[in-house]
């Protein structure tokens, strides 16, 4: 009964690292644990990104410069002050690597469908905006998205590429450090390594075993 209680929770992704078996955390072999843990974490990701209700797929080329990375489009105008807002907020800049504090460097609203956004502050280095686009002509529905990006030395101002929609837009944060990985990057990161020290393992037992031999 227990086994299969586990097993309905793993297939569920709920299991936290805490409670493996002792057979997979001291046991089973290498490779099954790296396996099991970087699919915990990407299951999780995946769960995590689910939950949020998708209007359209965003793209890096929403915006220009380029953005790097982007999250949404999801449904709604999500850049008010609302808790259920703040927390797709916190969630959707999470996954771009970005732990936000709850404060913005500056909001602009009554875009009025302008192409250009100015957020009256010079953007340097890597930076987080959210842009909300409504029902107009030429764009993604009434949704929400959330992007980062290379501002380079110093950018003025955003353009979109979708026109005759754009309803206000948020600047997050600036000049901020190299983002965080993502944890799907980590649990594939955590595998690659994993992968090249059984190789290297792998490798040794063979001149060991060849040696001995000879």
């Amino acid at each position: 009964m227990k086994r299969q209680a586990y097993r309905d929770r793993r297939k569920r992704g709920i299991l936290p690292l805490r409670h493996l078996p002792s057979n997979i955390l001291l046991g089973g072999g290498d490779m099954k644990k790296l396996a099991y843990i970087a699919a915990l974490i990407i299951g999780t990701t995946a769960a995590t990104n689910a939950s949020a209700a998708l209007l359209a797929t965003c793209s890096v080329n929403d915006i220009a410069p380029t953005a790097q990375a982007c999250v949404g489009f999801q449904n709604g105008n999500l850049l008010s002050n609302n808790q259920s807002d703040v927390d797709a907020q916190t969630a959707a800049l999470k996954q771009l690597g970005f732990d936000w504090s709850g404060t913005t460097v500056a909001k602009v609203t009554g875009l009025n469908s302008a192409t250009t956004v100015n957020f009256g502050t010079a953007l340097k280095g890597v930076t987080y905006i959210a842009v909300h686009y409504g029902n107009g002509t030429g764009g993604p529905g009434n949704g929400t998205a959330f992007y980062r990006l290379d501002a380079g030395s110093n950018l003025s101002s955003i353009t979109l590429s979708y026109k005759s929609a754009s309803s206000n837009a948020v600047l997050y944060a600036t000049n901020v450090g190299a983002a965080v990985p993502e944890p799907a990057t980590w649990a594939m990161m955590v595998l690659g390594f994993g992968l090249a020290g059984y190789a290297m393992r792998r490798s040794a037992r063979r001149e060991m075993t060849a040696l001995r031999a000879s």
